[in-house]
């Protein structure tokens, strides 16, 4: 039986912290996620997991969780947020990269609210969740004038940025252990 893609990040979490992962799948192996819709389920969609990360929420007072995978299938891209430290609700449903490049490159301003229409009925905290995502990968940047509001990087696309944010990820050391050096008695 395949792990859904929730599991697959829990089990990858409880990893990196120490903890033994069960049922575990290898690295880019294909792993099966459910679309979330409040429609009959549907077969489960392939994909595959191009990396993890955290950054700080736009306000900074939490730190967000989120993943992009490619469908394995029509190798599109998708993101969610997949974790919040603070109390905040929000929408753990996969967007399409497309969506998002839509309204970064249609906007010229960006705002959380742009991000709204992407889960219509769900939480508002997602719209602004997504944006401190994008603005930790590279692909827009606060404006000069206003903190609030956020440009889109010239030349920058979803995909880059995802690839260049998870290749700088992997070369950095992992937090955690550190070399203990004991001082020599005098």
């Amino acid at each position: 039986m395949s792990a859904s893609i929730t599991e697959t990040i829990e089990a990858k979490d409880k990893t990196l912290q120490g903890e033994p992962a069960q049922n575990e799948p290898a690295q880019n192996e294909p792993v099966q996620a459910a679309p979330a819709t409040d429609e009959q389920p549907q077969e489960p969609v392939p994909m595959d997991i191009i990396g993890q990360g955290t950054c700080p929420s736009l306000t900074g007072r939490s730190t967000l969780s989120f993943a992009i995978v490619r469908h394995t299938e029509d190798a599109t891209l998708h993101l969610a947020i997949t974790g919040n430290s603070g109390g905040g609700m929000w929408c753990k449903e996969w967007t399409p990269a497309s969506a998002i490049q839509d309204i970064v490159l249609g906007e010229g301003q960006l705002r959380s609210t742009n991000f709204h229409d992407l889960h219509p009925g769900k939480s508002i905290n997602t719209g602004g969740f997504i944006l401190a995502v994008l603005r930790a990968l590279g692909l827009v940047r606060p404006s000069a004038d206003n903190s609030r509001i956020h440009e889109h990087v010239p030349g920058a696309t979803l995909e880059k940025v995802a690839s260049t944010y998870f290749a700088k990820a992997a070369t950095e050391l992992p937090a955690g252990r550190k070399t203990l050096r004991l001082k020599a008695k005098s």
